[in-house]
């Protein structure tokens, strides 16, 4: 998906997650990479506090389409890592390292 930032470039979303504070896990790794992230904020309402929450809004990461490959290529690598993280995969740790 493609989005139009304010400086009026094209930005390519590589990850949509439901807050602020969940989009700077993906941003950070990017950004680590020195790869440009913009991040599309959308909320619902114009109160001191707008909903933010599932359908109701959420946050898009996204990167220029220079970087659209690389980025994506290195939020995989990361999702299969915490996919094995998460499956209690001791071959993760190797002893020897620590």
């Amino acid at each position: 998906m493609k989005r139009r930032g304010p400086d009026q470039r094209t930005w390519y979303v590589v990850a949509h997650t439901s807050d602020l504070a969940t989009a700077a896990i993906p941003a950070g790794l990017l950004r680590s990479a020195d790869i440009p992230v913009f991040l599309f904020h959308e909320a619902l309402g114009t109160s001191a506090i707008p909903l933010s929450v599932g359908l109701l809004g959420g946050v898009d990461v996204a990167v220029p389409e220079a970087h659209y490959l690389e980025a994506r290529a290195l939020l995989d690598e990361a999702a299969d890592f915490w996919d094995e993280l998460e499956s209690g995969d001791d071959t993760l740790w190797d002893d020897e390292d620590t």
